[in-house]
């Protein structure tokens, strides 16, 4: 051959190798596009009547019915439980990762701690662990504190494995500016979160340092997930990015009550008052 019969193969071969990375890239670029977009898809459902359900940011679910706490994996099948007088209609899960698992049952003043399995480490009475009413219950990011407010002297208390506390905040109601009444403490990476229904999200670090406000009213379930703050409002899913000041409202929320939001998966109680599993 040639050469320049080798000329115009060797340019005809470039063209379709250049034209063909082109489209790669195309259908590369739609496909992540259409992943990031993607609605939630339902899955499964339990067939279960909860109380509470509750999932945390390792996707394991936790169904409370009257003295019983049950715990499936992701894929809705049961996994294990735990039985006990003190869990009610007003018991608290506290549950960051699959490796502690905290009930606080205000009625009873019992603060529970479980293991990774749901065994029982021990049951706390509140009662004595000082002068507190305790109206709210957190847990460290790595399992070894407890963080407790104390809704009488507007204080933040941290506990260690021994109860005793090693740090109480300055009355942070002065320090704001306004009475503070938590329904959710979270504590993630350095940082630590105050959910209050009425005036919003009180940020500190994970010393008790106060830091902001995020001025979001009635925000409930609220999860900490790669450095996003997720939770529901009129049962429609929102997100909160700290680095551009904006929320996030998202239309493709099932039609479910109660939603709570994990890494991977979304859980709600459905008009059956069934729970449904959907994945995203």
């Amino acid at each position: 051959m040639r050469g320049s019969q080798w000329s115009i193969v060797n340019s005809q071969r470039f063209r379709i190798l250049f034209f063909s990375k082109i489209l790669l890239t195309m259908v590369c670029g739609l496909w992540t596009l259409s992943v990031q977009a993607a609605n939630p898809v339902y899955f499964k459902t339990i067939e279960k009547t909860p109380l509470e359900l509750y999932i945390n940011t390792t996707n394991d679910i936790f169904l409370m019915q009257k003295g019983m706490l049950e715990r499936y994996n992701a894929d809705g099948t049961f996994f294990q439980n735990y039985g006990s007088i003190y869990i009610n209609e007003r018991t608290e899960i506290i549950s960051i990762n699959g490796f502690k698992t905290i009930l606080f049952s205000p009625d009873f003043g019992k603060i529970i701690q479980l293991d990774n399995r749901l065994k029982e480490i021990d049951v706390i009475d509140a009662y004595n662990l000082g002068t507190y009413i305790i109206t709210c219950v957190g847990s460290s990011y790595d399992n070894n504190f407890l963080w407790l407010w104390d809704a009488a002297t507007q204080k933040l208390v941290k506990m260690d494995k021994d109860l005793t506390p090693v740090y109480t905040s300055n009355t942070l109601s002065m320090l704001v500016g306004q009475n503070i009444n938590p329904h959710q403490i979270i504590e993630s990476g350095i940082m630590l979160y105050l959910v209050d229904l009425k005036n919003g999200i009180y940020i500190f670090d994970n010393q008790g340092n106060y830091i902001k406000t995020i001025p979001i009213s009635n925000a409930r379930n609220v999860k900490v997930i790669d450095g996003k703050i997720y939770y529901t409002k009129e049962n429609c899913i929102f997100s909160y990015d700290n680095l551009t000041f904006s929320e996030t409202r998202y239309t493709e929320t099932p039609d479910l009550k109660h939603i709570q939001i994990g890494k991977m998966i979304i859980c709600g109680v459905n008009k059956n008052n069934f729970v449904e599993i959907w994945k995203y």
